[in-house]
């Protein structure tokens, strides 16, 4: 790679040539950080900078590789933190302008970790507020673009992490998924995302018993983001809900010939649109090639899922940004206090029927995950909607058809239902409008290393950002 593209390096090869004293952590920080002063004019990805103190970090992790010390999993690399993690002293604001002088008290869990595998913050990202939409705009940060297409949304809630993955602006990155916020950004921005099956990685209560709620990694490839993962998964003290022993991916993975894959495009009952249908279908073709029996399945879902989904979000979700909305309203986002509202009219027996709708869909993907190894979809039905879109005044249409604009657009959502199944979003192409798009990819429950070993296998057919073709064009 081209000195001039080191901001595009990969997690893995530079840990490699960290320890071969090929490259400094100094100059990898350097690029990355002058490469993100360079686009975020342009892409509005971060909530705030540490470059100074990145740049001394990196120091310290450089005179470590060059004594020949031992080194941490992630040592002297650019790591972007999603803005609804909490880190000690920091503001936490969850978007919010009402709560923007709030300062976290404590790191969440993940974060931590990633400290303490010698990751280097240079910048936290945007999400909306409270993390509650697939899009990524607040009246506190503006609006972040996408940078393969800056009139369309990079995807949320971890929209900032997405697009700044896809800039180069960072080596690794993390992000949450609620209903898709990993997933939805990974797919709209063109990198991966991997929400791990319910347990796998801590979180901090409350929301470590909400078993739709998951932490997680994104990179720009999958050996970097199993890289990330595996320092975030494990049990933690202060999280009853983490599986014991920690499980360990691996880097590189063996070829997937022989193995059986399910595959659905609408999953029973979504609109998708053409390209994205081409697309996937051109990253199945990819997986057969490879040696793959793919074969097409009927889960025979409603949207009844959509209902399960939004009564369970609202009951919990949203009636804990209703607490907020009870002193804030003015000062909130639109589409924030609609599920506010939303979740304030949902009842009990709402959400019982949400859990007895998720049982009734495991009634149909359990069979097929037991005869298949995995099953693959899109990650959403459109690239992506506009950048400064509103779902609630706005209307979304699949192929002329209109759909529901809060989650009608996206695939995702359905597997947070399915909280026990790892699910990884990787690139499947781009659109009409050059807006990537993404293939999805959804494990039996907790196995973790299928996902991405199929990942590999997709992403080893066609890699992204290896080649400066293969890149947005800032």
């Amino acid at each position: 790679m081209a000195s001039s593209d080191l901001h595009y390096m990969g997690a893995v090869e530079a840990i490699k040539l960290f320890k071969a004293k090929k490259l400094s952590p100094v100059e990898l920080m350097d690029a990355v950080i002058a490469r993100a002063e360079k686009v975020m004019p342009k892409i509005n990805s971060f909530s705030q900078t540490f470059y100074d103190e990145a740049r001394e970090q990196a120091k310290k992790a450089e005179a470590k590789y060059a004594r020949g010390a031992r080194t941490r999993p992630l040592e002297g690399l650019p790591l972007a933190v999603k803005d609804e993690e909490t880190i000690k002293g920091l503001p936490a604001s969850s978007g919010c302008v009402a709560l923007a002088d709030n300062i976290a008290d404590e790191t969440s869990f993940i974060v931590e970790r990633c400290f303490k595998a010698g990751g280097i913050m240079h910048a936290r990202t945007t999400t909306p507020e409270f993390s509650c939409a697939g899009y990524c705009h607040t009246d506190l940060w503006g609006v972040t673009r996408n940078p393969w297409n800056r009139d369309f949304t990079p995807g949320g809630s971890s929209g900032g992490t997405g697009a700044t993955l896809a800039a180069g602006a960072a080596t690794i990155a993390t992000g949450s998924d609620i209903g898709g916020s990993i997933r939805i950004p990974a797919s709209c921005s063109g990198v991966v995302g991997y929400k791990p099956p319910y347990g796998r990685n801590p979180q901090g209560h409350i929301f470590n018993l909400d078993f739709y709620c998951h932490s997680g990694p994104m990179a720009r490839s999958v050996a970097d983001t199993a890289l990330l993962q595996n320092v975030m998964a494990g049990p933690h003290a202060r999280d009853i809900a983490t599986l014991k022993p920690k499980m360990t991916l691996p880097l590189e993975y063996k070829s997937i010939k022989g193995m059986k894959i399910a595959f659905s495009m609408d999953l029973g009952y979504c609109d998708v649109d053409k390209d994205v249908q081409k697309n996937t279908k051109a990253a199945i073709k990819k997986l057969r090639d490879a040696g793959a029996i793919v074969e097409e399945v009927d889960l025979q879902w409603t949207w009844r899922v959509l209902t399960a989904a939004m009564n369970y979000l609202g009951h919990l979700f949203g009636n804990v940004i209703g607490d907020v909305m009870r002193r804030h309203r003015h000062e909130m986002m639109p589409y924030a206090t609609w599920i506010g509202d939303y979740g304030a009219k949902t009842t009990g027996m709402d959400y019982i029927e949400s859990l007895n709708i998720a049982g009734e869909m495991y009634d149909t993907l359990g069979p097929i995950l037991e005869k298949y190894d995995a099953l693959i979809c899109p990650t959403n039905a459109l690239s992506a909607v506009p950048a400064d879109f509103d779902s609630t005044t706005e209307k979304v249409k699949i192929n002329g058809k209109e759909v529901d604009p809060f989650l009608g657009w996206v695939m995702t959502y359905p597997f947070n239902i399915m909280s026990r199944c790892p699910v990884m979003s990787v690139p499947s192409g781009l659109d009409r409008r050059g807006v990537p798009t993404g293939l999805q990819i959804v494990g039996r429950t907790y196995d973790d290393p299928t996902v991405f070993q199929i990942g590999a296998a997709v992403e080893a057919a066609d890699p992204w950002y290896t080649k400066p073709s293969r890149r947005p064009k800032l």
